[in-house]
């Protein structure tokens, strides 16, 4: 009887065994405008400017945090600009968990690509710890 062969899997793991994937879950974003529209006209809510964007926030009565963002073609011109700003704002939030709040980043508008990656990271710095006040 010959020996059982060892397969290597060379694509992508099965969503049952993605716990290490970078997903980025729905469970996590803000979808709906009623969402975003609850950020903005809490009452707890806050918000903090920054270089390059907007950061608003308010307590969600949830364990884990959600993101929102908010990246329009008047802020950033070409799309390859705008999905790589919302990328680094994923990236961020993924790797820098919070408590039980909904955070809506609004990039501000006029802004010339390329943005600076560090820069864009230093705001994003600034707002955690304003968030984890």
């Amino acid at each position: 009887m010959p020996a059982a062969a060892v397969v290597e899997r060379d694509f992508a793991p099965e969503p049952s065994d993605a716990s290490g994937t970078h997903a980025f879950p729905r469970r996590r974003r803000l979808l709906r405008p009623h969402q975003f529209q609850h950020v903005f006209r809490s009452r707890d809510g806050r918000r903090a400017h920054g270089r390059f964007a907007v950061c608003t926030w308010a307590p969600n009565g949830r364990a884990t945090a959600r993101l929102g963002l908010v990246v329009s073609k008047r802020a950033l011109r070409r799309s390859a600009a705008r999905n790589r700003f919302k990328r680094q704002a994923r990236e961020y939030f993924r790797l820098h968990p919070l408590p039980g709040v909904d955070v809506v980043i609004a990039c501000r508008r006029g802004l010339q690509p390329p943005l600076n990656r560090a820069a864009v990271r230093a705001d994003f710095d600034a707002f955690w710890k304003k968030i984890r006040l």
